[in-house]
C-alpha cells in the first residue's frame, strides 16, 4: 500500500469534485482537547479532500461529541452516532482512557473500526487485548514501541545487566515494565538483577529498594513511574549517591522538560535533582518525524506540514498529539479508499454503502479492519503502520545534557531500527557493573633501564677497581692493606650490583619458572655479596682491633690467611642458612592482590608478582639475625678502633667509615623497602638506589685512596707514619736498603717492619696503660698525703 499512496502527483492537486458520497466519521473530542487539536483534524480533512487523488466519489463528514473525558458521556456518544442515520463507518477518538475502554470494548459488537488518536494506555497492548478491544486500534505508538527502544539503547551501549524500577499501584507503568523486562531477558539476553517495586502507599521504602539496587552493584537503571514519583526516587538517588558519570537513568519521556523542578514535596533542592538527572536518558514517542524534508502522503514534506499546523495553531495549547490526528485522520481516509477499490473491482460500480444492510456491514467492517491494519505510508509523525491493532512508528531516544534535552536517537518501529545522533559519540557510557581489573604491577621499564645502567656502571667501577688492585698489589701502599683481602670486597660489591639488575626482571621478560629460579639466585647474589664484602671489612677491622687492645708483649701478628678462614665461616653459615631455606621452604610463584581502587568506572585491583615461601618469615629472621649481629659487632669494632689511624693495619678510619655506612644504609632502607613493599616502583628504585648508593661508597672509601697514594708515590718507596713511630727503625732500614736490591730481601724487609710496627704499637698502647697506672697511683698518693696533714694537725692544736 506505500506504493499505492505515494504514488498520488501533483496533477491530483486542487481536484475540485461534485456530487460526492458522504461517508460520516464519528470523532470524539473532549472540549478540554477542542482548541489543541481540532485545527489538525481541519487541516487533515482539508488535505484528504483537495490535495489528492482518493475518495473521489466520496467526502469524509465528521460528527463531532465531546465526551468530557467522561465514560458515562463517552458511552452516550456511542449510542447517539450508532442510532443515527446515516450510522458512522468509522469512531475516531477520544483522548482519555476511560472513554476509550468503554467505547472500544462496545464497539466490537458493531464491528465499527474505533481509532484513537491519543491512547498510549498499556491496557490496550496486553495478551487479551485482541479478544477485549478487537476493532480498536491507535494512532500513538505503544509501550511494545518505546520498550524495544530502551532494549536497542541498552543492547547498543553493551550493558549486559540492569536494575529496575517500577510504579507497581498504576498499571500504566507496571504493564509495561513487566514486559520490558521479560523481553530483556529473553528477547536480548540482558540479565535484569533486581526490579524494586515502588508505590504510594510504601513510598518510604523507596530508600530501601535504592539501597537494594546499589548493593547489587546495578549501574544502569530503568524506571517507570510518574512525574510525582519520579521526583521522590531522584532525591533518594542523590541521598544514596546513586547518579553521577557511573550511572545512568533511563526514564519515561514525559514530553517536558521541567518537570523536575517540583521538589515540594522532597528533600532536595532544584540544584541536586539537576545533578542526577544529567546525562540520563528519556525514552517517548516522537511528535513529528526528525526527517523534515521527507514527502508525505499528502504531497507535502513533514516541514512544511508542521509549519502549516503551527500557523493554524496560533495561540491554541500546545498537544503532541496534533501530528497523530492528522496522521490518524489520513489512516481512515486511505482505508475507506482502499475498500471502495475492492468493491470497484469486484463489481465495476461505484460503492454506495448500505449501513442498514447487516450482512453488508459485517462485511464492509471486516474489510475496513484489514485495510487499517496493512496501512502502510508516510506520514507527518513518521512511517505509519500497524502490527496487532498496535501503531509501529517513532520513538525519541533523549538525553538530559546541561540543562536541556537532545535527541541522542530515534528507534523506528517499522524496522525496528535504532539510529543514534553522531554527536553521542562524545558521550563516553559507564559501565554496567563494577568491572574489576586485575592490574600487574611492574617495575617501569625506563625505571628498571635506568637502574640497570646505574648497577653496570658500579660494575665498571668495581672491575677497575679490581684492576687496579691486582696490577699495583705489590705497591707498598696497596700490599700493606691486604689486597687479597680487598678482592673479596670487590667480589662481593659487583654481586651486590648484578642483584638489582636481577630485582628487575619479572614475568614481562622470563616465564614464572623462571622467575622462581631468578628468585633463588638474586637471593644468594645478594645475601653473598653482602656477606663477602661486609665480612672483608669486618675481619680487617677485627684484626685491627685485635692488635691494638691486646697488650700482650708476645701477640704475633694476624696474617691474612687468618682473615679469610673468618670470612669463609661467614659465608659458610651463609651458604647453610641459604641451602636450607631452599631445602625446607622452596620457593613458588605467587600473584598477590592489592586494595582495590576505582578509577575511570573501574575497580582496579593490582597485582604484584613474587616468591613465596610458606616459613619465609623464619629464615629471612635467621638470616637477617646473623647479618645483624655482624653489623653489631662490626660497629663496636668500629668505634673501639676510631683512634687508630695506620694505613698499614686498616686503610685508615676508611674501613671503620664504611662500617657506619653498611650499617646505617640498611637501618634505614629495609624498614622503608618494607614498609613501601606493595608499590613496585618507589620500593624498587628505594631499594636499588640504597644498595647502590652504599655499595659505591664503599668502594670509594677503600679504594680512593690507594688510587690518590698511587698518583702521589708511584713507585711506592717512601713510608710515611704518624707522630714519628719508629723512626729510628725506619732510619736504618732505609740506609741498609740503599745497598740491597734483592726483591726476596725486600719483601722479607717489609714483612719485618710490619711486625716492627705492631710490636711498636702494643708497646706504645702499654706505655699509655703503664702511664695512666703511675697517675692514678700519684693521685691516691696525694690524697693520703692530705688525709695525714688533717689528721695531725688537731693533735698539734692541743
Amino acid at each position: 500500500m506505500a506504493r499505492i499512496w505515494l504514488g498520488y502527483t501533483e496533477d491530483c492537486r486542487n481536484l475540485h469534485r461534485i456530487n460526492r458520497i458522504p461517508l460520516i466519521i464519528g470523532v470524539f473530542l473532549p472540549h478540554q482537547y477542542k482548541h489543541a487539536l481540532e485545527f489538525a483534524v481541519n487541516t487533515a480533512l482539508e488535505h484528504i479532500h483537495n490535495q489528492s487523488c482518493i475518495l473521489n466519489n466520496y467526502y469524509l463528514k465528521l460528527h463531532f461529541k465531546d465526551t468530557e473525558c467522561k465514560t458515562s458521556f463517552g458511552m452516550q456518544a456511542l449510542f447517539e452516532l450508532m442510532n443515527a442515520n446515516p450510522r458512522p463507518f468509522a469512531l475516531f477518538g477520544d483522548a482519555c482512557t476511560n472513554v476509550n475502554e468503554v467505547v472500544a470494548m462496545a464497539s466490537k459488537y458493531w464491528h465499527i473500526l474505533h481509532l484513537s488518536y491519543a491512547e498510549i494506555h498499556a491496557k490496550f497492548a496486553t495478551a487479551d487485548a485482541q479478544e477485549m478491544y478487537p476493532t480498536f486500534f491507535r494512532m500513538v505508538p505503544g509501550y511494545q514501541n518505546s520498550n524495544l527502544a530502551r532494549c536497542h539503547l541498552i543492547f547498543q551501549f553493551n550493558w549486559t545487566r540492569v536494575g529496575t524500577l517500577k510504579q507497581s499501584d498504576d498499571p500504566r507503568f507496571a504493564l509495561p515494565h513487566e514486559s520490558l523486562t521479560t523481553r530483556l531477558e529473553q528477547g536480548f539476553g540482558i540479565r535484569v538483577i533486581y526490579t524494586a517495586g515502588i508505590t504510594h502507599d510504601e513510598i518510604q521504602n523507596i530508600g530501601y529498594e535504592l539501597n537494594e539496587l546499589k548493593k547489587r552493584d546495578a549501574r544502569i537503571l530503568v524506571g517507570d513511574f510518574e512525574e510525582s514519583l519520579a521526583v521522590r526516587i531522584l532525591c533518594e538517588a542523590y541521598q544514596n549517591g546513586i547518579y553521577g558519570e557511573n550511572y545512568v537513568w533511563i526514564l519515561p519521556g514525559y514530553h517536558k522538560s521541567d518537570w523536575w523542578r517540583n521538589v515540594s514535596a522532597v528533600s532536595c533542592t532544584v540544584e541536586e535533582l539537576a545533578q542526577v538527572i544529567e546525562g540520563h536518558f528519556a525514552v517517548e514517542f516522537s511528535p513529528y518525524s526528525q526527517r523534515l524534508a521527507r514527502l508525505t502522503v499528502a504531497n507535502k514534506t513533514v516541514s512544511a506540514i508542521r509549519t502549516e499546523l503551527d500557523v493554524r495553531q496560533g495561540s491554541s495549547p500546545e498537544s503532541v498529539f496534533k501530528g497523530y490526528v492528522y496522521d490518524g485522520l489520513w489512516t481512515l481516509a486511505l482505508a475507506i479508499e482502499h475498500v471502495t477499490q475492492l468493491y470497484q473491482q469486484r463489481d465495476g460500480i461505484t460503492w454506495i454503502p448500505n449501513v442498514s444492510d447487516t450482512e453488508d456491514w459485517t462485511k464492509l467492517s471486516a474489510e475496513l479492519l484489514q485495510a487499517v491494519s496493512s496501512t502502510s505510508f508516510i506520514g507527518v509523525t513518521g512511517p505509519v503502520q500497524f502490527k496487532n491493532n498496535e501503531r509501529l512508528g517513532l520513538v525519541e531516544i533523549l538525553q538530559w545534557r546541561n540543562g536541556s534535552y537532545m535527541i541522542a536517537g530515534i528507534y523506528d518501529g517499522t524496522e525496528t531500527l535504532l539510529t543514534l545522533n553522531p554527536a553521542l559519540k562524545d558521550w563516553i557510557p559507564p559501565l554496567d557493573a563494577t568491572v574489576v581489573v586485575h592490574e600487574r604491577q611492574y617495575i617501569s621499564f625506563i625505571l628498571f633501564i635506568l637502574l640497570s645502567l646505574l648497577a653496570t656502571i658500579g660494575v665498571a667501577i668495581a672491575v677497575l677497581f679490581l684492576f687496579i688492585n691486582i696490577r699495583y698489589q705489590n705497591h707498598r701502599y696497596i700490599k700493606m692493606s691486604s689486597p687479597n683481602i680487598n678482592n673479596l670486597i670487590i667480589a662481593g660489591s659487583i654481586c651486590t650490583y648484578i642483584s638489582v639488575i636481577l630485582l628487575g626482571f619479572d614475568t614481562r621478560f622470563v616465564s614464572p619458572d623462571t622467575f622462581v629460579t631468578l628468585c633463588y639466585v638474586k637471593t644468594w647474589v645478594l645475601s653473598l655479596g653482602f656477606t663477602l664484602a661486609f665480612g672483608s671489612m669486618f675481619s680487617k677491622t677485627w684484626r685491627v682491633h685485635s692488635i691494638f687492645k691486646n697488650i700482650r708483649m708476645n701477640k704475633k701478628a694476624i696474617k691474612d690467611y687468618k682473615l679469610f678462614i673468618l670470612i669463609g665461616i661467614i659465608v659458610l653459615v651463609d651458604l647453610i642458612s641459604l641451602a636450607l631455606w631452599a631445602r625446607i621452604s622452596p620457593f613458588t610463584f605467587h600473584v598477590s592482590q592489592l586494595a582495590m581502587f576505582y578509577s575511570n568506572n573501574k575497580l582496579i585491583a593490582p597485582e604484584i608478582e613474587c616468591c613465596r615461601s610458606d616459613n619465609s618469615i623464619i629464615f629471612e629472621a635467621i638470616i637477617l639475625g646473623i647479618k645483624g649481629l655482624l653489623m653489631l659487632l662490626g660497629c663496636f669494632l668500629a668505634w673501639e678502633t676510631r683512634q687508630v689511624n695506620i694505613p698499614a693495619l686498616n686503610d685508615s678510619k676508611y674501613i671503620g667509615m664504611s662500617v657506619y655506612s653498611v650499617v646505617v644504609t640498611c637501618l634505614l632502607g629495609l624498614p622503608l623497602v618494607y614498609i613501601l613493599k606493595d608499590r613496585v616502583n618507589e620500593a624498587r628504585i628505594l631499594g636499588s638506589l640504597f644498595i647502590i648508593f652504599c655499595t659505591t661508597l664503599i668502594l670509594c672509601l677503600v679504594f680512593v685512596p690507594k688510587i690518590v697514594e698511587l698518583f702521589r708515590n708511584p713507585k711506592g718507596n717512601e713510608l710515611r707514619y704518624r707522630r714519628g713511630l719508629v723512626k729510628s727503625v725506619l732510619g736504618q732500614w732505609e740506609s741498609q736498603r740503599t745497598t740491597q736490591n734483592n726483591d726476596e730481601t725486600n719483601i722479607f724487609r717489609r714483612e719485618k717492619l710490619q711486625h716492627l710496627e705492631e710490636e711498636n704499637i702494643l708497646l706504645h698502647r702499654y706505655l699509655i696503660q703503664k702511664t695512666s697506672l703511675l697517675w692514678e697511683l700519684q693521685e691516691q698518693l696525694k690524697q693520703l698525703g692530705e688525709l695525714e696533714d688533717d689528721i695531725i694537725t688537731p693533735s698539734d692544736e692541743s
